[in-house]
């Protein structure tokens, strides 16, 4: 009969761990929550089944502290709930009623239908002992996502089964006197440290803080393991919203995702090495910030996962350097990886030397030696690297040191095109929303619409060639075109985002930036459709820009023979221009005019050399003093201190002191301060003394 089913004997009779294995959940491999005091099993939801006193099956939910208590709790909820499929409430029927049908089809079922386990024994919960987490209490399922979504997170990314479950909503209720309460909804990210939830991370617009008394020291955000496969790789970004992003933007099905909420300790390494060796994961992949800092965090995990052939360690960190000791009884790696880092820094020296003018430039300056890395020998097997704190010497450093040294597990450093991965996922997104609201316009590989195309290509210098409607389109504003190609490795430091801002400070206006496929592999292809102004002022400089683009090797430059040809020589008629500079401004002394003109002269000259000797402010201050001079018939005021500035350093640069330019610019600087306007008779017949 019907009532000869309670409620005690469901308990006595049913085994939970069984019944939920019956309805679809499975046991979480190599869990150790309670060091054998509960089991943890993943369904729709994550659950934690411990024995109560009595010897009684109990459960509670991770992810939402109101569904817990008894097997007869579980069984009601799920009726309640209708979360499980097969689990309803018929018609007719009370709660109580349904709870009782289901379990009396449950015990009906044939032996062999029914599942067995074979778990380790647990002991029973002792009086006050406490299961869940108070970081989740005030949590709910994941319904709000309008924060993630205006982050670019789509419903399919968090509907995932990597994702369910570890995103939530947490509600948060503010009384102020007077007002009527208001509750809030922010976005939670459980923290997770051995299994356990030990933190809450909390985003919303504009706000961004953690629960109390999180353990974010030692704890990771994570994803839910792959289902039914082994993990291939454990991804490690700065936040969950870049891990989102990431996989968003490259979706591996045999990923384990971790977060690292902004900071990377020791204990948080310890925590990703107990992962990789317990879930048995080969591989790990630092996908931390395209900045200072996320390079930082990549020495900080290499130091941590290094092999015990050669045990790494960060030793000393400072605001502007980093050093790492690496002990290596067998040197063959360590001397592999000075080798690389000894083309890094022949590199910058080389880069460094053409930027500043003068070629062989020794490393001994200063400002160039900050920017290189430093080594030293300690003892018999022990080596010190001192790394600038740049994201380049620190890239340099990190590739370098992953392809020589070992390590417990491969390691794999990505970095995004941007600053973060989410930056990232956006870029991409307005690229897509680009190509959706041009609708049937098909774009070629120069980033023009096939309707610019009226005319067929014709081979000559440059792909791009001189009939194309495009470019005579261009001509007729007074404009011309060109591409660049950038070929940049997934690997590396992304260049896309500084060039063109170069290119845009400088006066090119980028029509198009369109990603192609590359053919080689972890490329990016990106193609930049480039126009200028023929008449523009910034001429000069957008031809210098051109023309180095183009002994780069990671760059080809599209333009066509006749357009380069003409490029460099209207920028070398507006050079010449520019040099010449406005006419002066006559007074009544010619005299005093010619000893202007003298200056401004013998200025342009001394503007140089100060630059070459890094004396950029007195270089400065002499420009703004010639450019007073052309409407200005004297030296007075603060022109006059200027110049007593400019020469006092000047005499502190050796040789240059006595140069024919800062000779006349003497004498010239001596005419133009007298109260009276020089002639024949009263002007100076030596160089006076400033």
């Amino acid at each position: 009969m019907e009532h000869e089913l309670t409620f005690q004997k469901i308990k006595e009779q049913v085994e939970l761990p069984e019944l939920l294995s019956h309805f679809g959940y499975t046991l979480k491999k190599g869990e150790h929550l309670g060091r054998g005091k509960w089991h943890v099993f993943e369904g729709d939801d994550t659950l934690v089944v411990f024995k109560g006193r009595g010897g009684d099956w109990m459960y509670f939910n991770a992810q939402d502290d109101r569904d817990k208590g008894s097997i007869i709790d579980w069984m009601k909820n799920r009726v309640s709930s209708g979360r499980i499929a097969g689990i309803t409430q018929a018609p007719g029927r009370t709660l109580w009623q349904a709870v009782n049908d289901h379990f009396r089809a449950y015990l009906s079922l044939p032996e062999p239908q029914r599942p067995r386990l074979d778990l380790p024994p647990i002991a029973e919960t002792a009086p006050g002992e406490k299961f869940h987490s108070i970081f989740t209490k005030d949590c709910r399922p994941l319904e709000d996502t309008t924060y993630l979504e205006g982050r670019g997170i789509s419903q399919a990314t968090l509907r995932h089964p990597q994702f369910v479950g570890r995103i939530l909503n947490h509600r948060h209720t503010v009384q102020r006197a007077g007002l009527p309460p208001k509750t809030f909804v922010n976005t939670a990210f459980p923290a997770y440290h051995e299994g356990r939830v030990v933190g809450l991370e909390l985003k919303g617009e504009g706000f961004k803080g953690q629960a109390p008394e999180s353990q974010f020291s030692r704890s990771l955000w994570l994803s839910r393991l792959p289902e039914g496969r082994p993990a291939a790789v454990l991804i490690v970004s700065e936040s969950a919203l870049d891990t989102l992003s990431y996989a968003q933007l490259h979706p591996q099905e045999s990923a384990l995702y971790a977060s690292t909420a902004g900071t990377l300790t020791q204990n948080k390494i310890f925590e990703l090495q107990r992962l990789l060796r317990e879930e048995q994961i080969p591989a790990i992949r630092a996908a931390f910030d395209n900045d200072t800092q996320g390079h930082h965090f990549d020495t900080r995990l290499l130091a941590g996962l290094a092999s015990d052939q050669n045990p790494m360690k960060v030793v000393r960190e400072h605001e502007h350097q980093l050093t790492v000791e690496i002990m290596a009884p067998q040197p063959a790696g360590v001397q592999a990886l000075s080798r690389r880092l000894q083309a890094y820094n022949e590199q910058t020296s080389q880069q460094f030397s053409q930027a500043n003018g003068a070629p062989g430039t020794p490393a001994t300056s200063p400002t160039l030696r900050d920017e290189l890395i430093h080594s030293q020998k300690l003892g018999a097997h022990t080596y010190q690297f001192h790394l600038p704190m740049s994201p380049g010497a620190l890239h340099a450093f990190n590739q370098a040191a992953s392809q020589t040294l070992a390590f417990e597990h491969r390691v794999e450093l990505v970095k995004s095109q941007g600053k973060d991965w989410n930056q990232d996922l956006k870029q991409d997104q307005l690229q897509q929303v680009v190509r959706r609201e041009l609708g049937d316009v098909d774009e070629d590989q120069y980033g023009f619409g096939q309707q610019h195309w009226d005319n067929p290509e014709i081979s000559g210098s440059g792909n791009i060639a001189q009939l194309h409607q495009a470019q005579a389109e261009a001509r007729t504003q007074g404009e011309r075109l060109l591409v660049v190609e950038l070929r940049e490795s997934r690997d590396e430091t992304a260049l896309l985002p500084t060039l063109r801002e170069n290119l845009e400070r400088i006066g090119l206006h980028i029509d198009h930036a369109i990603r192609q496929p590359s053919g080689v592999a972890r490329e990016i292809l990106t193609e930049l459709t480039l126009r200028y102004p023929v008449q523009s002022p910034q001429l000069p400089a957008i031809s210098d820009a051109v023309d180095a683009l183009r002994q780069n090797p990671r760059v080809t430059v599209v333009e066509s023979g006749q357009d380069a040809v003409e490029r460099r020589q209207l920028a070398a008629a507006r050079e010449q221009e520019r040099q010449a500079g406005p006419p002066l401004r006559p007074s009544d002394s010619p005299a005093r005019d010619q000893a202007r003109q003298d200056f401004i002269e013998a200025a342009r000259q001394l503007v140089r050399e100060l630059r070459v000797c890094a004396a950029g402010l007195e270089a400065a201050r002499l420009q703004e003093v010639s450019k007073q001079l052309l409407t200005r018939p004297a030296l007075t005021g603060i022109n006059q201190e200027n110049v007593a500035r400019v020469l006092a350093v000047v005499d502190t640069l050796g040789t240059l002191k006595t140069s024919p330019a800062v000779l006349q610019l003497r004498q010239a600087a001596q005419l133009l301060q007298a109260s009276k306007p020089p002639t024949p008779e009263n002007r100076p017949r030596t160089s006076p003394r400033w």
